[in-house]
């Protein structure tokens, strides 16, 4: 199934050539590689979003995609939502950002937390990367330990902590004692994760959990991997935290609450953004206090962006919009879907993983897809009128029907089996 609509095609002057081959004063490539994000890369000069609506993007080779790359999830109610402009365009209207508080920040803080009912306080960054260093910087100055456990192949943001769970493939650069104080378990190896603290359980400050990997091949973590972290966390006074940047999209009260599990620090980012950059950690009073600039000694927390009434007004929307019974819905339309593709590859070796509004088709049995199989993927997804991210998660939004969603299921299907066929060849 291929789709080739020629509409909204681009005629200005400067979209007719290639932008990976516009060169700057010393004839480099105006942006590395010739883009603004590595994370765009999928193995060849990528189409250029020009206009975006609902639950479809239109690129400058003329091309209409179902969009369920939503900017790597972010997107939860799809391109343009209606209610999340005028909100975003109304604070904008008043003043992109000020040097003293703005009272956008408190409803976003009241609608986040009338989701997270165990936690207490909130302070807002600038992204996911963000929150996850203001967390860790929170474990360690709460505890005065430093050493941190993370799931291998896990993904937290982009500071040196985080990379470390990448492993020496994300750590060049990294210096040796930062990856030093980074203790890296297996993914649903208990036993290893137990063994790891109880060695060491002065040492260890946090246990920083993502519990739907998509670095890991969107492999769940079992629920008895986070019974005990949470059990070993409270033992010996390690701050557990959930990373929630991705998955709080899939429950009331987040994937954690599917869980029935209560972290003491939970960071989270894209969804309560409503497309705006955004980051939050959200976490119990006592350790939230670490960053309370009216408390002597507290750990100093800035960003001249953060808590930015554009980005507030607009997650705040975007927050009251997406509400339990969106939630349910739009997952229930993402297990249809994935048992759909599911039935239409396994006998090619193949299977999708994933939960609610969350799908990755990957090679069966596979941790780490090779990064030629994703760009393959991608690119035949692409062609079917199929935009995921370069790792090809495909997330659903909420301007999304039954239609789309076996729309979706189908064209997926499709560039997996032409994947496939050529592994066969």
């Amino acid at each position: 199934m291929s789709t080739n609509t020629q509409t909204n095609r681009v005629t200005s002057s400067a979209a007719t050539v290639d932008p990976h081959l516009r060169r700057g004063p010393r004839g480099f490539p105006l942006l590395p590689g010739g883009y603004g994000r590595s994370t765009y890369y999928t193995g060849a000069p990528s189409p250029y979003a020009v206009r975006g609506q609902g639950c479809r993007v239109w690129d400058d080779r003329g091309r209409e995609l179902i969009d369920a790359n939503n900017n790597f999830t972010s997107l939860i109610h799809g391109n343009a939502h209606p209610e999340i402009t005028e909100a975003a365009t109304k604070a904008l209207s008043s003043g992109a950002s000020w040097g003293i508080p703005n009272l956008y920040e408190w409803e976003l803080a009241d609608l986040l937390l009338s989701r997270l009912p165990d936690l207490d306080q909130v302070r807002f960054a600038n992204s996911g990367t963000e929150a996850v260093m203001s967390a860790i910087r929170i474990a360690r100055g709460s505890t005065g330990r430093e050493r941190v456990i993370v799931t291998k192949g896990g993904y937290h943001g982009t500071s040196e902590v985080a990379l470390a769970a990448g492993g020496a493939a994300n750590t060049r650069g990294v210096p040796r004692g930062v990856t030093d104080d980074v203790t890296r378990v297996p993914l649903n190896d208990t036993e290893f994760l137990r063994q790891a603290i109880e060695s060491a359980p002065d040492a260890y400050a946090a246990i920083i959990l993502d519990l739907l990997p998509n670095r890991a091949g969107l492999l769940r973590i079992s629920e008895d991997f986070v019974t005990t972290a949470r059990e070993l966390a409270t033992r010996y006074g390690i701050v557990l935290i959930i990373d929630e940047v991705i998955s709080l999209r899939l429950g009331p009260h987040g994937l954690s609450g599917e869980y029935g599990v209560s972290p003491d620090l939970l960071t989270t980012g894209k969804t309560i953004g409503g497309g705006f950059a955004v980051g939050a950690v959200a976490g119990l009073g006592e350790l939230m206090s670490e960053v309370d600039p009216t408390r002597p000694g507290s750990l100093p927390h800035g960003g001249t962006f953060s808590g930015n009434p554009v980005s507030m007004a607009a997650g705040a929307a975007a927050l009251r919009i997406y509400s339990e019974s969106e939630v349910k819905r739009l997952n229930s339309l993402g297990d249809a879907a994935r048992e759909s593709v599911q039935a239409r590859v396994a006998d090619v070796g193949w299977e999708v993983r994933g939960q609610g509004s969350l799908l990755r088709a990957v090679p069966a049995g596979t941790e780490k897809v090779d990064a030629e199989t994703q760009h393959r993927l991608w690119w035949e997804s692409y062609d079917r009128g199929l935009l995921g991210s370069p790792a090809n998660l495909l997330s659903l939004s909420t301007p999304m029907d039954k239609t789309v969603a076996d729309e979706i299921a189908d064209r997926l299907a499709d560039a997996v089996l032409a994947v496939a066929a050529g592994e066969r060849n």
